[in-house]
């Protein structure tokens, strides 16, 4: 399995994928970090970004995915090379090197992220101790859901030779989860979708808020965490890999 990891960075290496999710990750934290920070703000930001982050991961994670899952895969279906490699080696052992490969640029980005908020709000001077045992239930229920995604975008990409297909499945999906998101009152709409499991495993709420007061009565409160989704949420990605993977062998591409 190294020998073939290795393939597929000799491979992509010139393809600048890690450039990509590093700079899609730049963008991210930019979008997050960038703004006026007032006594209210630095009074709760370690909390504030516990709140505010699964909307933008639900934004950005996804895009990631697909630009990942797409760039690993249009070399071989442009070249239509995947019947040469499968020809030398097994195609379980292809689909798994290729999901790996994307797999880890995609914990690097979740992980630069994660921690470029904490340095952020060390150096801005938040108030308070970093809730740190909250911070990595934060960078699981970020890595769970990213994850699941990813294999359900790597199938795809696997499969279709026009990465059209993947792309726009991609795209419906982010904008149904985000979607799900604002509709708190039908609280089953995000946990049937992927890219809303952001949002339910989303466990910091914000209370207090109003036009005439707005940050200054703000306060956040650590909500029940739904163990329960985000452990069926991991079987449910693996069931979506032995399925992606059954598919991707019995094809002929």
């Amino acid at each position: 399995m190294m020998e073939l990891l290795r393939c597929e960075f000799k491979k992509t290496r010139r393809r600048y994928i890690t450039l990509t999710t590093l700079g899609i990750t730049g963008v991210e934290l930019a979008w997050v970090l960038y703004g006026d920070y007032n006594p209210d703000m630095l009074r709760t930001g370690w909390m504030m970004f516990l709140y505010q982050m699964p909307l933008y991961n639900a934004l950005f994670i996804p895009i990631l995915a697909m630009v990942i899952s797409s760039r690993l895969c249009d070399l071989e279906h442009k070249g239509v090379m995947f019947k040469q490699l499968c020809s030398i080696m097994p195609k379980g052992k292809l689909y798994d090197a290729k999901l790996l490969y994307g797999l880890g640029m995609m914990w690097i980005s979740v992980i630069v992220s994660w921690i470029g908020l904490i340095l952020f709000g060390i150096v801005k001077g938040f108030e308070g101790a970093l809730p740190i045992r909250l911070y990595l239930f934060y960078l699981l229920f970020t890595l769970v859901p990213a994850t699941v995604l990813y294999v359900f975008q790597h199938t795809l990409s696997m499969l279709f030779r026009n990465q059209a297909v993947a792309f726009f499945t991609g795209i419906i999906g982010e904008f149904l989860g985000v979607f799900s998101m604002f509709l708190s009152q039908i609280p089953f709409l995000r946990s049937i979708l992927i890219w809303g499991s952001f949002g339910v495993l989303q466990f910091v709420g914000m209370y207090g808020w109003t036009n005439e007061t707005r940050m200054s009565t703000v306060y956040y409160e650590v909500m029940d965490i739904d163990w329960l989704y985000c452990v069926a949420l991991a079987a449910a990605g693996m069931v979506m890999y032995l399925i992606g993977r059954k598919l991707f062998c019995e094809s002929e591409g």
